[in-house]
Order: C-alpha cells, then sequence, then structure tokens
C-alpha cells in the first residue's frame, strides 16, 4: 500500500463469493485495492462485522475512522442487512435516497446502497445488486444519456440506459448452467473450460445456438464428440459459445457495451462478432468505482 498517502474513505464490492476492498482519497483518487475470496457464503454465521474487521484490520490496520461505502449482493437477503430494492425506472438520486446507514462496530458510518428491481409482464420481477453501480459507473466514464450494456457474469444482465436512468433489464443464467452442465452432469463428465479459448469449437457453438430447443441443442456437446466432430477438450469451449449464442441472440441492438473482466468479456465479444453486434469491452472495476463515486458525491452532498 502507498503509506505517503492517507486513505479518506472504503469502497467495498461484497458478492456472493467475491469481496473487493478500495482505499480512496479525499479527492476520490484510488490508493489502493485487495480482493478476497471472502464472498457472503464464506462468511462464518453471518457475521459480516468481524469478518471486515479482521480483513480491514490485515489491510490497513488503521482503518477505525473511516466511512465505508458498500454495495453488491451483502445489501440482499441473505448479506448484511436486507436492504429494499429501488424500483426501474432509477437513477443515483433514487440509490441514494435508498441507501441504508448503520453505525459500524468500531465507530465509523456505514453506508449500504440498495440494488434494483424491474417489473415485467405485470406480475414477473427482475433484479440486480452491485451491476447497477457499473451501469451508472459506464454512464459517468462515456459521458452518455442513452446506451445498452450486457454485464456477464454468473448471471448475465442486459440493461438499457434512457435519458440518465436505469430503465430496464433482464438477466440471463449463462455462467450458472454452463458450471451445472461441466460439474453436475453426465454430458459434462470430464469437460472443462481453458483460459485460452479455442475458437474454432467456440463459433461452432455459437452457430448451433441459432436453431432449436437449448434443452436439445445442448445434446449436441455428447454426440459432436460420439462421432468424433469434437475432440473432448474442444466440448467445454463449444458448450460455452452455444450458451452464449443463446444469449445474445436476445440482444436486438446493434452495438452494446461490455462491462466486466477481460476473459469472459472476450468471450462475449466474440460471439458477437459471429452475430454482427458490434461491442466495445469496458473495465468492471472501472464501472463500479467510478459508479460508487458518483454515488458517494450524492451522500455527500446531502449532507453538506
Amino acid at each position: 500500500m502507498n503509506i505517503a498517502v492517507s486513505p479518506h474513505y472504503l469502497i467495498i464490492d461484497w458478492g456472493t463469493t467475491n469481496f473487493r476492498a478500495f482505499s480512496m482519497t479525499e479527492n476520490h483518487t484510488l490508493i489502493d485495492s485487495i480482493a478476497r475470496p471472502m464472498g457472503l457464503l464464506q462468511v462464518p454465521d453471518g457475521d459480516f462485522a468481524t469478518a471486515l474487521e479482521h480483513t480491514l484490520s490485515e489491510w490497513l490496520g488503521d482503518y477505525q475512522n473511516l466511512p465505508i461505502y458498500m454495495a453488491g449482493m451483502v445489501g440482499s437477503m441473505k448479506g448484511w442487512v436486507n436492504v429494499p430494492y429501488a424500483s426501474t425506472p432509477t437513477s443515483p438520486r433514487a440509490l441514494v435516497d435508498g441507501a441504508y446507514e448503520l453505525s459500524l462496530p468500531w465507530g465509523s458510518k456505514g453506508v449500504i446502497f440498495p440494488g434494483v428491481s424491474h417489473s415485467y409482464e405485470s406480475d414477473k420481477y427482475d433484479v440486480m445488486r452491485g451491476e447497477e453501480v457499473q451501469i451508472f459507473g459506464l454512464s459517468n466514464i462515456k459521458d452518455k444519456g442513452n446506451f445498452s450494456a450486457i454485464l456477464p457474469g454468473t448471471h448475465s444482465k442486459h440493461a438499457l440506459f434512457e435519458e440518465g436512468e436505469l430503465t430496464h433489464f433482464a438477466s440471463f443464467l449463462t455462467g450458472e448452467f454452463f458450471s451445472v452442465l461441466v460439474n453436475h452432469t453426465l454430458l459434462g463428465s470430464g469437460l472443462s473450460l481453458s483460459s485460452e479459448c479455442d475458437q474454432e469449437s467456440f463459433a461452432k457453438g455459437v452457430a448451433d445456438s441459432g436453431s432449436g430447443l437449448l434443452t436439445n441443442r445442448v445434446f449436441l456437446g455428447w454426440t459432436h464428440r460420439l462421432f468424433e466432430q469434437l475432440k473432448v477438450e474442444q466440448v467445454g469451449d463449444y458448450l460455452s459459445g452455444m450458451l452464449i449464442g443463446y444469449e445474445l441472440r436476445e440482444c436486438s441492438k446493434e452495438f452494446v457495451y461490455l462491462v466486466g473482466g477481460d476473459t469472459l468479456c472476450a468471450r462475449y465479444q466474440l460471439a458477437a462478432d459471429y452475430l454482427d453486434i458490434e461491442t466495445e469491452i469496458v473495465s468492471g472495476d472501472l464501472t463500479f468505482l467510478s459508479g460508487m463515486i458518483r454515488l458517494i458525491k450524492e451522500v455527500n452532498s446531502e449532507n453538506s
């Protein structure tokens, strides 16, 4: 850590499987960050305060007077506090208005920003926690009030941003479905997904996603292997291409931002190229920080 600069506040992205913390200066410049495999599911007995205190004491030592701003699944039913969702259409102001403030055990202020819910077909709902921060951050970085974005992940999100507000979004369980196929089915027995994408087999999966029912087409992952059209080491990339292909065929936009990590976004970009969808990859970390800074500025202006 840069000991020449003292942190003024902390930003935390606390999800189901991972924890990330960022130390920030008074003028909102990043000093340092850490990442830990300490998601909600890894916190013993749901004691988030103790887990946070232990992590910060190891990282910073002197953290007791720093305000802490949090977003993500930490504000869910399974998290520290179940913070009610803001509803679409929503803005940074709505997230600040719905934020939950708490006094941390060591005396500093804690703030947990809410996620967002979206109602469609009158009685059906979709939700996100954390991605909304990235969407507002993307708006800041690109200085745009209207755009479409895809945020790949375990539960991929397709979002529409209009006139400075998050108006619509939809979730796709692409990542989770892939994990289930590879790790918990006979079809996926012995398969893995390499860090280096086999583009030929991946593109074949995208192509095969063009017709038919998903639960029928995924069986090609077995028959292509059985009839030696794919090698066993290619099947993981083939199924990855197929599932991402099915997801992206639901995208009606000619251009979308891909927000997230380079490796997964590169797969989405490859599939999008095949489907003639123009894309631009934007760092998930950068958008998250930019979005959180925007919310924190709103909080501070409200309290000044």
